[in-house]
This record gives C-alpha cells, sequence and structure tokens, in this order.
C-alpha cells in the first residue's frame, strides 16, 4: 500500500513537472510567433501603397489667400479616394453618401477587377504608379524615370485604353519621379495626347510639378491634406477640420485620403463639420482653380 503511494505521488511529482515544462514550451513558443506577428505587421505598414512618405507628409504648395471671396459662396472641397481597388472600397466609399471622387488604381494581379469598377462609376480618376524614392511593394508597370518617351506614352495609352472616361490622374507614391523635371514633360505631354490632366498627391516637397506647371501657363492643383496619415478616427476628424480652415482661407482645398474603415468613420462622423464647405468633384474644382 504504501509502495503504491509512493509510486503515485513520483508518478504525480514526474507528471506535474513535465506539464510545467510543457507550459513554459508554450509560452515561449505563443512569445515568439507575438514577436514573429508584430514584425510582420510592421512590415506590412512599411510597405503599404497608402502612404510612400515617411513620418510626416510634405506641406503643401504655396497659396495666395483670397482677400474677398463671393458674398455667400462656400469653399470648395475636393476629397479623393487614393487606392480603390475592390467592389468593397467603392461600396464603402458610395455608403458615405458624399460626391468624393474615387481613384483607381490599375488592375494587377492583386486587383484584376479595378478598370470594371470603374467602368460602373459614373465619373472617377486614376491613381497612377509612378517612381519612389524608396518603396519596395511597386505596383506592376510603375513608371520610372529612365523610362523613355515612348514607353511613358504606351503605358497613358494603356491605361485611356483601360479607363476610356478618364480625364484626371494622380500619383501613386512618385516621389522621385514627381521631382524629376525632365521625367514629368515627358509625363505630362503623353497626357496631353489623351486630354488627361495631373494632380500632383505632393509624396515629395522636392516635386518640379509646380515650377513646370509655372512655365506652361496652367494651374497647378495639388494635394493639400492626407486625411490618414495617422490611421486614426480622431486624428481624421482633425484633419478635416484642418482642411476646412483651408478651404475657407484659400476658397479651395483638396484633401486625398484611402479607403480605411477608420478614414470613413472620420469622415462620416465629421457631416455637420463638411456642411461649411461646398463638396464637389475633382473636375469642378479645377474648373474653378483655372480661371482664377
Amino acid at each position: 500500500m504504501l509502495i503504491a503511494f509512493i509510486l503515485a505521488a513520483g508518478g504525480y511529482f514526474f507528471g506535474y513537472q513535465k506539464a510545467k515544462q510543457e507550459h513554459r514550451g508554450a509560452l515561449l513558443t505563443e512569445r515568439q510567433h507575438s514577436a514573429e506577428l508584430k514584425k510582420a505587421l510592421k512590415k506590412a505598414k512599411a510597405r503599404t501603397a497608402s502612404h510612400e512618405y515617411e513620418k510626416a507628409p510634405p506641406r503643401p504648395a504655396a497659396r495666395a489667400e483670397k482677400v474677398e471671396p463671393e458674398t455667400g459662396a462656400k469653399p470648395m472641397m475636393a476629397i479623393i479616394f487614393d487606392d480603390v481597388s475592390f467592389a468593397h472600397d467603392v461600396r464603402n466609399i458610395k455608403a458615405l453618401n458624399l460626391p468624393v471622387t474615387m481613384s483607381f488604381l490599375p488592375p494587377s494581379k492583386r486587383h484584376p477587377d479595378s478598370a470594371a469598377l470603374a467602368a460602373k462609376q459614373s465619373y472617377y480618376m486614376v491613381h497612377l504608379p509612378m517612381e519612389a524614392v524608396s518603396f519596395s511593394a511597386e505596383e506592376p508597370l510603375t513608371l520610372h524615370v529612365s523610362d523613355d518617351e515612348a514607353v511613358i506614352d504606351e503605358r497613358i495609352r494603356q491605361i485611356k485604353n483601360l479607363f476610356p472616361k478618364v480625364a484626371f490622374v494622380n500619383n501613386h507614391t512618385g516621389s522621385k519621379f514627381t521631382a524629376d523635371r525632365g521625367a514629368m514633360e515627358k509625363l505630362l505631354y503623353a497626357l496631353d495626347r489623351e486630354g488627361i490632366t495631373f494632380i500632383d498627391s505632393r509624396t515629395t516637397g522636392k516635386t518640379a510639378v509646380p515650377g513646370l506647371m509655372k512655365s506652361l501657363h496652367r494651374p497647378y492643383i495639388s494635394r493639400d491634406v492626407f486625411l490618414d496619415h495617422d490611421p486614426d478616427v480622431d486624428a481624421v476628424k482633425k484633419q478635416v477640420r484642418r482642411a476646412v480652415k483651408i478651404a475657407k482661407k484659400y476658397g479651395s482645398v483638396v484633401v486625398i485620403g484611402h479607403p480605411h474603415k477608420q478614414t470613413l468613420q472620420g469622415l462620416a462622423e465629421s457631416k455637420a463639420l463638411l456642411e461649411s464647405v461646398q463638396l464637389v468633384r475633382i473636375d469642378t474644382l479645377a474648373a474653378y482653380e483655372s480661371h482664377e
């Protein structure tokens, strides 16, 4: 009886020790997985198409204040949604019930239906992939500063064939391309041949587009505010307030965001504030700016 008790106690002790070791091993494995997940999320965030720039977006272009705004006229705000690629993007943006402009990425293996989705819209832009200073997740057929005129012409013809109603494009990434005057000259001439206007997303403060547009005697239209550099609902609402102030000061403002949950929620919760401006499509704002 005593022997049986000792054997049973010994078995319990060794079983306990084994279970303890297994539990410790499971905890270590779980911590390793957690660390790997955090590392993967950090890498994914660095590769995201949402924002190419680091730390903070480049400042908006300098503009002249509207000294005598039209009596009773609300300032204009054009909101552009970049990176539109999937049916749920379109559905979620439309659920806002606000007059915004969707900018579609060209189709790729990852998002093959973007052009077909755009074709169902009454109005849209194209989010044109352009070379960045440092960005590892390029879209297929991204334009590079080394591309010659023939390559750029052909790419813009492809874009026009894929998106027949396109009248405006803005750059996806593009900090290197937009800073290169020669590359931008070739692109603007190619866009001209297809009747397309370029909107500068201003992913770099070194953009050559303002000077180039001035030399061509054309209005320079660019992003003033990024809504979701900080992907937090309160941060998005803060950027909306900033955009409204800019619109009231200068008469118009171009805002860029992405179809993220927080961005959509931030805009939805800012509808009362947005009543103080006139929300318009990018073509309406461009026409207004061209007559200034």
